[in-house]
């Protein structure tokens, strides 16, 4: 056939004709017909916008069911990041100027250089809006609304965020609550990310109670399903399910005795401040301290206190860089430190019931046993000035047995204990004995208190010391050598020795219950957030048991009650005019040396004496003496546990205005 045939040429056309139209309708037929659920999915995609609704957290009560933390509705400013950062340096700055001129109208100082800074903070997630401004008036927000033409970028939505009706009261217990982290979106445990699903938005607890009961605190987020026009705006809401609220927490802690424990203690550094320490190293700093309330019958936490402090409120809808270094300088003390469990400390002479106790079990002593104190000891078999340990003062008590060696704090007495300890370790269990002792009050690990970044503390021992060594590297043969004078030193509560003040109110709830040891608990109950009622109740948890005689318990706590009402006692000042007849308090003072700096005032106490319901530990650092500064932050704490003064009701947004008088002076105390 000719190819330049006419009939040639239609004929492959036809053919061609015939395969793209059957190619269309083969096409046609696979998107109406086989991929018809895939695009219709995807049409419904794009028409719909599925979007997560933050449910409110639990509030946390304390005891009597007053309300600690709870919700509220605030206005927040943020500003989209990706949005911004698309606009040209000029139009930003002119956003940013718009905005902070818009603040500084409602009454909120602004600039575009603090505006600048908060959204290139990096605590902030790059993915999420950054608040800028929260709690704003009203009228700012309808502002923004009417410009958001001219604002790119920029919101004012209402959010819930935490309230608290005490202000600063019980800040370190509660904790604050901040904007999730990419970091902590990934370690969530798998079943709560199932259950509540956390989005780079959302609310996180990032310490205290708020962190640790996370996973009941946070509500389930709710679902809404939006339908949107071809320009994404919003046309209606086709269904939602609504968040659910999370579980409330209710506090073994009495919202009362907090506030009177925060006003006293913080009463205490400022009077330590203004008092003059003879014979300290340096002057009173007063910056540093912490009291703690334990209720021996199971461990409960009825206050916890720690100064320098701060106010969760200020960390709502966050808060800038400055602030958040304040908060964080160790210039400033690190307020968000909670110093009753995370500061470490000498205890001092308050110590020395447990190394009495240690003695006893060995056998070293009795408590009717005399030791002659002529206010030096010198270690047998020794010469040389570090042989020769002194009372305060070279003070001589004469003839001492355990009960007036508390009473009058003699040291003498304590360095003979600790000597004996290592010179006849192989009559009282080898040269560990006296740690392991020790150890059984709680000292040297977690109390396993339901609260975050809690410290272990520290009994050294030769076992401890060879470790030490070991993993420093830098000491010589003499540093790694254990001698006598560190069980000396260790006797009194010096040395190497560090507890928190924690661990020392829950040795002394021990000795006040006759040997119970109880894990200190912060939390009673997590109730329904919806319907109140109780879903779980934390039960007391037993951490061990002590081995006391009565005979040994009785002559302890005679010598201790003399701490507070006989003459001699290094309380006795604090305590003078108290009724003592009446509620008879259990006390030991202690003054824990450290060099080049004024020393740590300690007080540690329990009662009443018969069937004690309290036991009190009050640490101050830098403040001289525990007998003049320590004591009576504990007087006053023990004027309204006792019902000798009523138990004022805690003033909403903050605590009682610190009182500086506390009781009467009781001068310059030597222990």
């Amino acid at each position: 056939m000719n190819p330049d045939s006419p009939r040639l040429r239609l004929s492959v056309l036809g053919v061609v004709t015939f395969s793209l139209f059957a190619a269309l309708f083969a096409r046609l037929w696979y998107l109406q017909v086989m991929a018809n659920d895939e695009f219709q999915v995807a049409a419904e995609a794009n028409r719909i916008r599925v979007v997560a609704v933050e449910a409110p957290r639990g509030r946390i009560l304390d005891r009597d069911g007053q309300v600690i933390v709870d919700n509220r509705v605030s206005v927040q400013v943020t500003v989209d990041r990706s949005v911004l950062g698309e606009l040209e340096p000029e139009e930003r700055h002119a956003v940013l100027s718009q905005v902070a001129d818009g603040m500084a109208r409602s009454g909120i100082p602004s600039t575009v250089e603090v505006l600048e800074e908060r959204i290139a903070d990096d605590r902030f997630s790059p993915y999420v809006p950054v608040p800028v401004a929260g709690d704003v008036p009203e009228d700012l927000k309808i502002w923004i609304d009417e410009h958001a033409d001219e604002l790119p970028s920029v919101a004012a939505n209402r959010v819930a965020v935490r309230h608290y009706p005490y202000g600063q009261l019980a800040g370190h217990v509660v904790g604050y609550t901040g904007k999730i982290s990419k970091e902590e979106v990934d370690s969530v445990t798998r079943e709560l990310a199932e259950t509540k699903p956390y989005t780079l938005n959302d609310e996180i607890g990032k310490s205290g109670i708020e962190r640790l009961y996370e996973s009941e605190l946070r509500g389930t987020p709710g679902v809404r399903r939006i339908e949107v026009d071809v320009d994404g705006d919003p046309v209606r809401i086709i269904d939602e399910d609504p968040p659910a609220p999370g579980d409330d927490i209710v506090l073994n802690l009495d919202i009362d005795v907090q506030a009177v424990a925060e006003q006293a203690l913080q009463g205490g550094l400022e009077r330590a401040r203004q008092r003059s320490c003879n014979n300290c190293e340096a002057p009173s700093v007063g910056a540093v301290g912490s009291t703690v309330v334990l209720d021996p019958h199971d461990g409960d936490v009825l206050a916890m206190a720690s100064f320098p402090t701060f106010s969760p409120a200020d960390l709502v809808d966050g808060i800038s860089g400055t602030e958040w270094s304040f908060l964080n300088d160790r210039a400033n003390r690190y307020p968000l430190n909670n110093w009753a469990l995370q500061g470490q400390y000498a205890p001092g002479s308050t110590f020395k019931p447990f190394t009495a106790q240690a003695a006893l079990k060995a056998g070293l002593i009795q408590p009717n046993t005399v030791i002659y104190d002529d206010g030096v000891y010198e270690v047998p078999g020794c010469r040389g000035d570090s042989c020769r340990f002194s009372n305060d003062n070279s003070k001589a008590f004469g003839n001492v047995d355990l009960r007036k060696s508390l009473t009058v704090s003699s040291d003498f007495y304590y360095y003979d204990l600790g000597a004996r300890f290592w010179i006849d370790q192989d009559n009282v269990g080898g040269p560990e004995a006296m740690a392991d002792r020790l150890k059984e009050w709680g000292f040297h690990a977690d109390t396993g208190i339901d609260l975050p970044s809690e410290q272990s503390g520290r009994i050294p021992s030769p076992e401890w010391l060879r470790t030490y060594c070991d993993d420093v590297g830098t000491c010589s043969e003499d540093d790694r050598a254990w001698r006598t004078g560190k069980s000396v030193n260790m006797a009194i509560g010096q040395g190497e020795v560090l507890v928190t003040p924690l661990q020392l109110a829950s040795a002394y709830a021990t000795l006040a219950n006759g040997g119970t040891r109880w894990v200190p608990q912060v939390v009673r109950e997590v109730r329904d957030g919806v319907t109140r009622e109780v879903k779980r109740t934390i039960e007391p948890k037993k951490a061990g048991t002590v081995e006391m005689a009565p005979d040994w318990r009785q002559a302890m706590i005679d010598g201790l009650v003399g701490v507070t009402t006989e003459e001699g006692g290094t309380a006795l000042g604090a305590f003078r005019g108290f009724p003592s007849d009446a509620f008879p308090v259990a006390a030991k003072t202690g003054t824990a040396q450290v060099n080049n700096k004024a020393p740590t005032a300690l007080f540690a106490a329990f009662g009443p004496r018969a069937d004690p319901s309290f036991a009190v530990s009050v640490l101050l650092e830098e403040s001289g003496y525990g007998g003049a500064t320590a004591a009576p932050v504990a007087r006053r704490l023990f004027d309204v546990l006792s019902g000798t003064e009523p138990l004022p009701p805690a003033s909403p947004g903050g605590a009682l205005p610190v009182d500086t008088q506390l009781s009467p002076d009781p001068g310059d105390v030597r222990d």
